[in-house]
């Protein structure tokens, strides 16, 4: 078994003073290792002997219980203490913790240009990024502020579930964070944690700016509290943000599921706070690292039918997919499953089943959607239709017979020859008045009716 405790003399001659705060001072440790714990170690010496022991024994104990394989998560994630230290007289003096890692400090560029090498400290990255590049403090993508989110849930729901237990003091210092060569989340100051179902006489405070609407009970309830408010804090740097508790500020960076995990998150309610595994869910899924094989939710058609040359219109949903096809009648249409829903068309030849597929680099579900009734529309056809013959009668009878008027007599000019010709049935009856000399209109008018002539002869006519 592990040992949790050793004596001061143990550990060798301390080294340089790296920090102290109100309750201990940070010691290097030249000289000593742990079989157990690889890496450089630091010696944190309290003040005076510290009055919850016990405590302090079952956090040392809880990592030496864990198989190596989860030994070395936490210490992925956590400056959690190795060993308890002991005087002479068995009163905990202190703890040998590690030291932290390198890539967890930055060097910081004050405004006078002073460059001092400090931890990293989760509030740089609630810095307006134009100033974080005038200080020389690391400046995230988007994207990188997102994966720090889930990396923060991450590291917490490890605490929660594996250890059972609560971190209490969240804020702005007792997280670090790195971006390269890979993004991750380091928290400090573990000696200050709280294991469920325990009552301890050392009292830990909330820091301004993260005290839950409860006041200063610390519980995993809290620390879900103080998880959203980092989110919301990380994701949109910027003036007055190591402040900020409105979740509408993120309204431009987190969809609407996001959007209600942050409101349940500062809501007054603590049983409603969604977990850290539900946060680190949510995060991973928005990054495309899903935790969960792929699962349809919704595969179904947009209509009852299509015709036949028109796209069958395919309505789908699924969760932890990467990538949706639709195959039907030998071929397959593809779309991005990141969006979580959406439509997809596919032509289909004849009736039957259309296939949806979700995948990712965790597997694949599959759906048949059908069948799909294709129906050929209407044409527009021509029907011939048998007439009976018309026979139309002979009409010559019925010509009326035109009396003429006696025509004036002019001197000197002959009478006009009139002629009537029977017209083909159907044609209009023609009057043909062959004239010797042309007559003025104004010579007829008052003599009797008026005609129009037609000046032409039958042999004109013909």
């Amino acid at each position: 078994m592990t040992p949790v405790s050793v004596a001061e003399s143990d550990l060798g001659t301390p080294g340089r003073e790296l920090g102290k705060g109100g309750e201990a001072a940070v010691y290097e440790l030249p000289h000593y290792t742990l079989p157990d714990r690889r890496g450089p170690l630091v010696y944190k010496k309290y003040r005076k002997p510290h009055e919850d022991a016990q405590r302090l024994r079952r956090i040392v104990r809880l990592r030496g219980q864990l198989a190596p394989p989860r030994r070395a998560e936490l210490d992925q994630i956590a400056a959690w203490p190795c060993r308890l230290v002991e005087d002479v007289n068995g009163d905990v003096i202190g703890l040998v913790l590690p030291r932290i890692p390198d890539e967890y400090m930055t060097t910081v560029v004050s405004p006078t240009g002073t460059r001092s090498t400090n931890p990293c400290e989760v509030q740089y990255l609630f810095v307006d990024p134009s100033r974080a590049k005038r200080l020389a403090l690391p400046t995230p993508t988007a994207d990188e502020r997102l994966t720090l989110c889930r990396d923060f849930a991450g590291a917490l729901a490890f605490l929660h579930d594996e250890l059972d237990v609560a971190f209490g003091d969240i804020n702005h210092a007792n997280e670090l964070f790195k971006v390269h060569p890979k993004t991750g989340v380091y928290f400090i100051d573990c000696d200050g944690v709280r294991l469920r179902g325990t009552i301890t006489t050392h009292q830990q405070l909330n820091t301004p700016d993260w005290v839950p609407p409860e006041g200063n009970a610390l519980s995993p309830e809290t620390d879900r509290y103080k998880l959203g408010l980092f989110v919301l804090r990380c994701l949109t740097p910027g003036a007055s943000t190591s402040g900020r508790i409105d979740p509408s500020a993120a309204a431009s960076v987190l969809d609407q599921t996001g959007l209600d995990l942050l409101r349940q998150a500062v809501d007054d309610v603590p049983a409603a706070r969604p977990t850290a595994v539900r946060w680190r869910r949510y995060l991973n899924a928005v990054l495309g690292q899903f935790e969960d094989p792929p699962r349809i939710t919704r595969a179904e058609v947009t209509r009852p039918f299509v015709l036949l040359g028109q796209p069958v219109e395919i309505a789908w949903a699924a969760d932890h997919t990467t990538r949706i096809e639709v195959s039907a009648g030998g071929r397959t249409v593809t779309a991005d499953g990141g969006l979580g829903h959406g439509t997809v068309a596919i032509d289909l030849p004849a009736s039957g089943f259309v296939q949806v597929r979700a995948t990712s680099t965790l597997g694949a579900d599959v759906v048949q959607v059908g069948p799909v009734p294709v129906i050929e529309p209407p044409k527009q056809v021509t029907m011939p239709i048998l007439m009976p013959p018309v026979v139309f009668p002979q009409l010559d009878h019925l010509i009326p017979v035109v009396d003429l008027p006696e025509p004036p007599r002019l001197a000197g000019v002959p009478a006009p020859e009139v002629t009537v010709a029977s017209p083909p049935p159907g044609d209009p009856l023609r009057l043909h008045v062959a004239m010797a000399p042309p007559i003025a209109l104004d010579e007829v008018i008052g003599a009797g009716p008026v005609f129009s002539f037609d000046r032409s002869t039958p042999a004109e006519e013909a």
